[in-house]
C-alpha cells in the first residue's frame, strides 16, 4: 500500500476529503497522547491535552501550508499546552508517579513470542529501574530522553528552541547519568 505523506493528507483534507484529517489523528495519536501523558501524569488532562491539540489544528487546517513539519507543529502545539497546563494549575513538572493501580506509566511491553514468565517479570523489572533513573534526570534532560522517542534530535532541538548541540549534549549527558544510576543500584 502507497501510505500518504501528511502534506498529502493535508491537501486531501483542504479539498474536501475529512478522512484525510482522520487518518493524520490516527496517524500522530499514540505518540502524541504518550508524550503529553508522560509530562502531565494525569490520563484525563492528557486526554484534554490531546484534544485541544487536534482541535486547534482541525479550527487551522483550511489554512495550514503543508512545508512537510506537522509532527514538529502538533508537538510544539502540544508542549505549550502542557507548559499552560502546568502554569494553569500551578504545578511543577514531575514524572515520579504512577496510574490508581500503582502501574508505571512508562512501562513499555515488548512485542514478541510470548516471551516466559520470567523473562517478562525482568523485563518488567529493568522497565521499572530505566524509568526510575529516568526521574532522576533533570528536567530539560529528561524532556530530551522522552521526545527523542518520538523525533530526530534536529526534531527535537526546533521544538525546544534550543541549538542541536545542546540536544545532543543533554541526552549524551543524561544517557550517561542513567547508566550510572543503575550501575549504583548494581
Amino acid at each position: 500500500m502507497n501510505e500518504r505523506t501528511d502534506d498529502e493528507l493535508i491537501a486531501g483534507f483542504q479539498n474536501g476529503d475529512e478522512m484525510c484529517f482522520n487518518e493524520l489523528v490516527y496517524r500522530y495519536k499514540n505518540v502524541l497522547h504518550q508524550y503529553i501523558l508522560a509530562m502531565v501524569r494525569d490520563e484525563g488532562a492528557a486526554d484534554d491535552i490531546f484534544q485541544e491539540v487536534f482541535l486547534n489544528f482541525y479550527r487551522r487546517l483550511k489554512d495550514y501550508q503543508p512545508e512537510g513539519k506537522l509532527k514538529s507543529y502538533l508537538f510544539t502545539s502540544a508542549r505549550n499546552r502542557v507548559l499552560n497546563f502546568f502554569r494553569d494549575n500551578n504545578k511543577i513538572c514531575s514524572l515520579d508517579d504512577t496510574d490508581e493501580d500503582g502501574n508505571a506509566y512508562f512501562h513499555d511491553e515488548l512485542a514478541g513470542d510470548d516471551p516466559q514468565p520470567l523473562d517478562k517479570l525482568e523485563q518488567a523489572e529493568l522497565a521499572e529501574r530505566i524509568r526510575q533513573a529516568t526521574l532522576r534526570l533533570p528536567p530539560a534532560q529528561r524532556e530530551v530522553v522522552y521526545l527523542k522517542q518520538y523525533m530526530t534530535f534536529r526534531e527535537a532541538a526546533e521544538l525546544l528552541s534550543r541549538p542541536l548541540g545542546t540536544v545532543l549534549a543533554d541526552h549524551y549527558r543524561a544517557v550517561r547519568k542513567m547508566q550510572n544510576f543503575l550501575k549504583e543500584e548494581a
